[in-house]
């Protein structure tokens, strides 16, 4: 039997490189950053249910929010001083961390896991697979039959 530690993916990371040319090491938010964050700023899940996978609009909406998003991405969640740091990033770098995070938090887009929380109140319908077999008849074919003898 399979065990979770199994299925488990491994936590990816990237590395953007910032203007001055130091590298940043970033990974995905998983769903504890996410709840604290949006908890902190309730404003960003709207902004994030509305931009879809326009990355623009969805950094430009994340406003206050930028900081401790990039500071979880970095493993530094709820960190005020890491926060801060980066608040003052450049607006190009902080595009950069969001953009690395984004996609390591969003593998196949966020339209992907909008439509997957969506249908999480549709019942799931069980997958039955059938499988059919061709079983020998029961009962000769009629040219194998022999003929019954017949009165005369």
């Amino acid at each position: 039997m399979t065990d979770l530690l199994d299925i488990a993916p491994a936590t990816a990371y990237g590395e953007v490189r910032t203007s001055d040319g130091r590298r940043v090491k970033v990974r995905g938010l998983r769903s504890n950053d996410i709840a604290a964050i949006a908890t902190r700023f309730p404003h960003v899940i709207a902004a994030v249910a509305a931009a879809g996978d326009n990355l623009v609009f969805l950094i430009s909406a994340l406003g206050v929010a930028t900081g401790p998003v990039i500071a979880a991405g970095c493993d530094q969640l709820g960190n005020e001083q890491q926060e801060a740091a980066a608040d003052r990033f450049l607006f190009e770098d902080q595009i950069k961390l969001l953009k690395a995070i984004f996609w390591l938090t969003f593998p196949n887009g966020l339209s992907s896991f909008t439509e997957v929380v969506a249908n999480l109140t549709e019942p799931e319908k069980p997958k039955i697979k059938i499988r059919s077999k061709v079983s020998p008849p029961v009962s000769p074919a009629s040219s194998d039959m022999v003929s019954l003898p017949t009165m005369q």
